[in-house]
C-alpha cells in the first residue's frame, strides 16, 4: 500500500513538473549533465571563531569563476520553507538584523522592447574571502531526484558563543516537510555535536544523542540502539560544517544518520566547477561513501567554505541539492538570478 501510494505522488510529481513547464510559466529546471571532478588545485582554509567577523575587503575576481553578488537583503526566493509549527525551534532569521542595511545598486540585463520574452536579472558581482567561521548562514536549494526537480531545501545554520544551532529544510513538491536538526557545541577543535533530530511536518522520528562522558551514542526511532561513540563523530548535517570549519577531512568518520551509524572514510575528491548557468562557482569535493552510499558536499572557499551543492546516491536512488542563495552574516552574498515574464502591451 505504501509502494502504491509512492508511486502514485511520483507520477503526480511529473505530471505537475511537465505541465508546469509546457505552459511556460516555470523556467526549465531539469538537472543539468553530470559534472566531471578535476585535479585537486584550491583548498580550503581553516576559518577562525569570531565573536564578530570582520567585514573583507572586494578584491578582482577570479579568472573564470563566479563571484561574490553584493545585494539588497532579502527574503529568499524559495518556495515552501516557511512553515514553522510549534515544535520547531526557533531559529533566528539573519535577515532581521540586515533590514536596515542600505540597498546595494545591482546591474541587470537590458530590457528587450518585446516585453513578452523572459528577462534576466543578472547582479553585479564582487569578489570576497573571509578569514572568519560565520555567526549565521543561510543557504536555499532546489532538490532534484534524479534529473526531476523534486523541491526546494534549506540549511539554516548559527552559533552563539560556543553553541551551534544547524536546521535543515526539505520541502517536496508533494509529501511532507522533512526536518533536521542538530545542536551541540563548537570551538577551534570543531563541532562536538550533543543531539539530532528528525521530523515528519511536526511529527518526530529518527534521532541520535551524543554522550561524550560515556562515550555513548544512541540512535533511532521507535527501537533505539547504543554503539561506542568514536572521537570526532558527527551527525550527517554536522559534518558539513565540520569541514567547512576545518577545511579538511578527518580520513574516516563516525556519521549517523539517526536511523543507523556508519564508520566511511571521508576526503577531499577533487575540484568541481558548479555552473549555476550564470557563472561558475569554484568546489572542493569531499565524499563519505561505503555500502553502496555515497554522499558528496561542494564547499565553496569563496562563500566561507558554505556548502552550494549536496548529493546523496545510493543503490535506489540520486538527491541533489543545488543552492540557489546564499546569506552570510546577515549578508547576501550571491543568489540564483531569476526570470521575469511580462505581457505585451497593447
Amino acid at each position: 500500500m505504501k509502494r502504491t501510494s509512492l508511486l502514485i505522488a511520483l507520477l503526480l510529481s511529473m505530471l505537475l513538473h511537465l505541465a508546469l513547464l509546457g505552459s511556460g510559466l516555470l523556467p526549465d529546471f531539469r538537472s543539468p549533465p553530470e559534472t566531471p571532478l578535476q585535479p585537486i588545485h584550491i583548498k580550503l582554509a581553516t576559518l577562525a571563531l569570531s565573536a564578530s567577523p570582520r567585514q573583507p575587503s572586494p578584491r578582482p575576481p577570479k579568472p573564470g569563476g563566479l563571484s561574490v553578488a553584493q545585494l539588497p537583503p532579502a527574503v529568499p526566493r524559495s518556495p515552501g520553507l516557511t512553515h514553522q509549527d510549534a515544535s520547531s525551534p526557533q531559529v533566528v532569521s539573519p535577515h532581521a538584523a540586515a533590514a536596515s542595511a542600505p540597498a546595494v545598486e545591482t546591474a541587470s540585463a537590458p530590457v528587450a522592447e518585446d516585453t513578452s520574452a523572459p528577462v534576466e536579472e543578472v547582479p553585479a558581482v564582487t569578489h570576497v574571502r573571509r578569514k572568519h567561521f560565520p555567526l549565521h548562514a543561510r543557504l536555499n536549494y532546489q532538490v532534484y531526484y534524479g534529473a526531476l526537480m523534486a523541491g526546494s531545501a534549506r540549511i539554516d545554520w548559527q552559533r552563539q558563543g560556543t553553541h551551534y544551532l544547524l536546521e535543515s529544510r526539505i520541502q517536496p513538491i508533494i509529501g511532507p516537510l522533512l526536518r533536521y536538526v542538530s545542536e551541540g557545541s563548537i570551538s577551534p577543535a570543531g563541532l562536538r555535536p550533543d543531539s539530532y533530530t528528525a521530523w515528519r511536518n511536526s511529527s518526530q522520528h529518527e534521532h541520535a544523542r551524543f554522550d561524550w562522558n560515556n562515550a555513548t551514542l544512541e540512535y533511532g526511532e521507535d527501537d533505539t540502539r547504543q554503539v561506542a561513540l568514536q572521537p570526532g563523530a558527527q551527525d550527517v548535517f554536522s559534518l558539513i560544517y565540520q569541514l567547512a570549519l576545518k577545511g579538511t577531512a578527518p580520513g574516516t568518520v563516525q556519521i549517523t544518520t539517526g536511523k543507523k551509524v556508519y564508520v566511511y572514510p571521508l576526503k577531499a575528491v577533487g575540484e568541481a566547477d558548479y555552473d549555476t548557468g550564470f557563472g561558475i562557482i569554484h568546489a572542493l569535493v569531499f565524499r563519505a561513501e561505503g555500502d553502496g552510499d555515497r554522499t558528496e558536499f561542494w564547499l565553496a572557499p569563496d562563500f566561507a567554505n558554505q556548502p552550494v551543492r549536496i548529493i546523496r546516491t545510493d543503490t535506489k536512488m540520486k538527491l541533489d541539492m543545488r543552492a540557489t542563495d546564499i546569506i552570510i552574516d546577515d549578508q547576501s552574498v550571491w543568489r540564483l538570478p531569476t526570470q521575469t515574464y511580462r505581457k505585451k502591451d497593447r
